[in-house]
């Protein structure tokens, strides 16, 4: 078995001196590449501390496999983290992101870039801090035979919204079948894309039927999870799209004409590269809110997925309240402290 990494981006964003940073930022770049608005409202960069024990609570518990944990944040970091320990690599945007795209406040820079960092393994899990693993995982739920485990689901039509994140999705569809013949794609790797044992009978029919009505790729369907990444994928992308991918490099806060990680996704789709799963096999993705915290709350302490994500957004009418309670909930399950925090 390969080695897999987990890759994690974090922010505090209480951090009064990365505030006023990125309000200048924020300041110096309207007009020029403005940012989204529903893309970078407050709730993006929002983080509980306390949380993130749990995140790594989990991986200790969960997936003791783990090659090495690269914790990647602007020079942030927990005052409870142990720096030591031996699986932990402490990264900083500027150890591995371009000097001309910093300072950076825009998570698709920080991800497009992930394949600069130092010894960053071939196979490698892209997590980010509001995901959670809740049940025993072994190497082969994020690849198997060396190649992605990634959601396979075809559409009749791409998912074009009118939100900024649609948009971007659109463009990561745009470019994944302007670079390959998707119809060919999918028919070379059918026994992957048609596989009812690994699918089941209702979408595997249901995968043939959209090849048999467009023979696209629509990139929508990934979900908010954990997703297992071929660092050669990134690299690809940088030789064959290095337009594409300088264009969102250059971007200190995300907007609509960027690309985002499912491009990665669709990209070892398109070429083959991956094995079929369906997302309700893999976890569980929640807008958390007053009214939805107390059932997921239930779900954890149930353990009721292999992973969770807790997503909090602009409809969080209480984060205070909401965090809290899925405090108490992880540490339910996950209540020792783990090697990776200081004692």
């Amino acid at each position: 078995m390969e080695k897999i990494d987990f890759v994690i981006p974090w922010v505090d964003g209480d951090d009064l001196a990365w505030r006023v940073e990125k309000q200048k930022w924020e300041a110096l770049s309207k007009g020029i590449n403005s940012a989204s608005e529903d893309a970078n409202t407050d709730c993006r960069y929002r983080s509980d501390n306390e949380m993130l024990r749990y995140w790594f609570r989990s991986v200790e518990n969960f997936a003791p496999w783990v090659n090495r944990i690269h914790f990647v944040t602007c020079g942030q970091k927990p005052s409870w983290l142990n720096e030591n320990h031996p699986k932990l690599n402490m990264v900083n945007h500027k150890d591995y992101i371009p000097s001309k795209y910093l300072p950076t406040f825009n998570s698709n820079v920080i991800e497009l870039n992930y394949h600069r960092i130092n010894d960053l393994s071939e196979n490698f899990v892209l997590f980010n801090d509001d995901i959670f693993l809740l049940q025993p995982v072994k190497e082969v739920f994020f690849f198997r035979s060396g190649y992605p485990v990634l959601d396979t689901n075809l559409r009749y039509t791409n998912m074009v919204g009118c939100n900024s994140w649609s948009r971007v999705l659109f463009n990561d569809y745009c470019i994944v079948n302007k670079n390959f013949v998707i119809g060919r794609s999918i028919w070379e790797n059918r026994k992957k894309w048609f596989s009812i044992k690994e699918l089941g009978y209702k979408r595997a029919r249901k995968n043939l039927l959209c090849y048999l009505a467009n023979k696209t790729l629509p990139v929508s369907l990934y979900g908010h999870i954990a997703h297992p990444i071929l660092k050669s994928t990134l690299q690809e992308l940088w030789e064959r799209c290095p337009d594409v991918m300088e264009q969102t490099s250059r971007h200190k806060f995300r907007s609509d004409d960027q690309v985002n990680q499912w491009l990665f996704c669709a990209w070892a789709q398109a070429e083959g590269r991956f094995f079929p799963a369906r997302e309700d096999r893999l976890g569980k993705n929640f807008s958390i809110s007053s009214s939805i915290v107390n059932e997921v709350c239930e779900m954890i302490k149930n353990q009721s997925f292999p992973q969770i994500c807790v997503n909090d957004t602009e409809k969080n009418d209480n984060p205070d309240y909401c965090y809290s309670e899925l405090i108490k909930a992880f540490d339910s399950i996950l209540p020792e402290q783990s090697q990776f925090e200081k004692f």
